[in-house]
């Protein structure tokens, strides 16, 4: 991990170039690699985190440092969620021809952007920097990652174990960096240098990066509403949503936030997500609540 130690006086720019400059010598050391060579690297970066022993330490750690969300969840998305996301794209052509219309004379060809700038929440710590990592290095780019500060341990050990595992696949391990101190000033300079920036984070955040002139693509708020209609099978909605809002306690944006029903089958619902362990709140309850969290 590249330190910016001892440096407390100098500008957040220059404190930004310190990690763009080695990121961007690592990407150029790859752009010209193999379909294969990509694969092996991204294989390498998962495995180094989902592996028996890892996964369970990373868990734990996460849990530990965020006091976010519970072990058996953030377990599950470090061990299978980025296996997962690796299982969607290892079959993705991401080096050279990747589209030929040969009656217009078109050829799309793979290029790489460059250095990726990466902001993960810290409702997801454990597993947003390595299905960005691996997406970055997909596509034959380098990636920093900017981490909130109530994860930011948490994104050193991760960065860290795929840094390794980069390395013992011959390839830069500056690739991957994590800003080891992070602060909003210094992310906020990282969207302004790097080339194109993934954002996810709050809505201020997003709309920061769509307003940091880099190319972005962000996610904010999330917490889907779900609304399940006649046609719907009641009992495997009434599953999936005990899952979504029991995983690490709800804490990922892309848990469901709240169901709308159809009048149709709204008492039928009911009961199916109260067998499962689900409780109506009543008006009362709702105030009580109400006053619990927002004080």
């Amino acid at each position: 991990m590249i330190l910016i130690k001892g440096i407390s006086n100098v500008s957040k720019k220059k404190k930004i170039e310190v990690l763009i400059n080695p990121s961007r010598e690592a990407q150029k050391k790859i752009e010209n690699y193999t379909q294969e060579q990509v694969d092996e690297l991204i294989r390498a970066m998962v495995w180094s985190v989902a592996r028996p022993g890892v996964a369970e330490e990373i868990a734990q750690f996460t849990v530990d440092e965020t006091q976010l969300g519970n072990y058996e969840g953030k377990f599950l998305k470090i061990q299978r969620k980025t296996r997962a996301t690796l299982m969607d794209i290892i079959n993705d052509k991401s080096v050279g021809i990747l589209e030929e219309d040969k009656e217009r004379e078109i050829i799309k060809i793979a290029k790489p952007m460059g250095v990726i700038g990466a902001l993960a929440p810290s409702t997801n710590p454990e597993a947003t920097p390595v299905i960005k990592a691996i997406h970055a290095v997909k596509g034959r780019n380098s990636i920093i990652v900017a981490p909130h500060p109530r994860a930011k341990l948490t994104n050193k050990k991760i960065c860290d174990l795929m840094r390794a595992a980069i390395e013992s696949c011959g390839a830069p391990a500056d690739l991957v960096i994590g800003i080891e101190i992070p602060s909003l000033d210094l992310t906020n300079e990282l969207m302004a240098q790097c080339d194109r920036v993934l954002a996810t984070g709050g809505g201020a955040m997003v709309n920061a990066a769509y307003s940091s002139g880099t190319p972005a693509l962000g996610v904010g708020v999330g917490n889907a509403v779900i609304t399940v209609d006649e046609t719907a099978d009641l009992d495997d909605a009434a599953d999936k949503i005990k899952i979504s809002k029991t995983l690490d306690l709800a804490a990922s944006c892309s848990a469901d936030n709240s169901v709308i029903l159809v009048e149709e089958i709204y008492e039928d619902m009911l009961k199916k997500l109260q067998e499962r362990g689900g409780y109506f709140v009543n008006p009362e309850e709702k105030i009580k609540l109400t006053q619990y969290y927002l004080g």
